[in-house]
């Protein structure tokens, strides 16, 4: 905001939530929770080994598709004239609980091995909810691509890509 009172110059800020996609760090212990999970589903099913999900399942996120999010820096980068920050973000109406996005990726691995919940570690925040009102207003049609199918969509590539994917 100082930079560009003094300079005339427009810089802002894009704040996305949990971010997921094709080319994710996919590694179990460094990286985020959809492409640790799938690294996960993936090695349980090689092993034929239950699939353990750390909590209850019960916390809910905000997951945005990189792809999805590719799309909406590029409408930044031409479009959003604010010095102010915006989240980009799915709706709160879109939250995921961890159990459903475990449910998602064992689904589009055709996992059929047990799903396990070690409630011994923690859940961590029950929620993290972003508000995603103001991008609605710049772009109230603006199509995210529906969770299940962009966990399809990473989870093949991931499948596809195991040998040079970041794990």
């Amino acid at each position: 905001r100082g930079y560009s009172e003094q300079h005339g110059r427009r810089f802002t800020a894009v704040i996305p939530t949990n971010v997921f996609g094709p080319h994710d760090n996919f590694n179990i212990e460094d990286g985020h929770v959809l492409p640790g999970l799938i690294h996960k589903v993936y090695l349980a099913k090689q092993s034929g080994s239950a699939l353990t999900v750390w909590g209850t399942g019960k916390p809910r996120r905000q997951f945005i598709y990189s792809l999805d999010l590719a799309r909406l820096f590029l409408w930044v980068l031409r479009e959003y004239d604010e010095v102010e920050p915006i989240i980009l973000s799915v709706g709160e109406e879109d939250e995921v609980s961890i159990r459903e996005a475990a449910e998602a990726i064992a689904e589009a691995m055709e996992f059929r091995g047990e799903l396990v919940f070690d409630t011994t570690k923690s859940d961590g925040q029950f929620k993290k909810t972003a508000s995603n009102a103001k991008l609605r207003r710049y772009l109230p049609e603006f199509q995210f691509t529906p969770f299940r199918k962009a966990v399809k969509e990473t989870c093949a590539w991931f499948n596809a890509n195991y040998a040079n994917a970041r794990k």
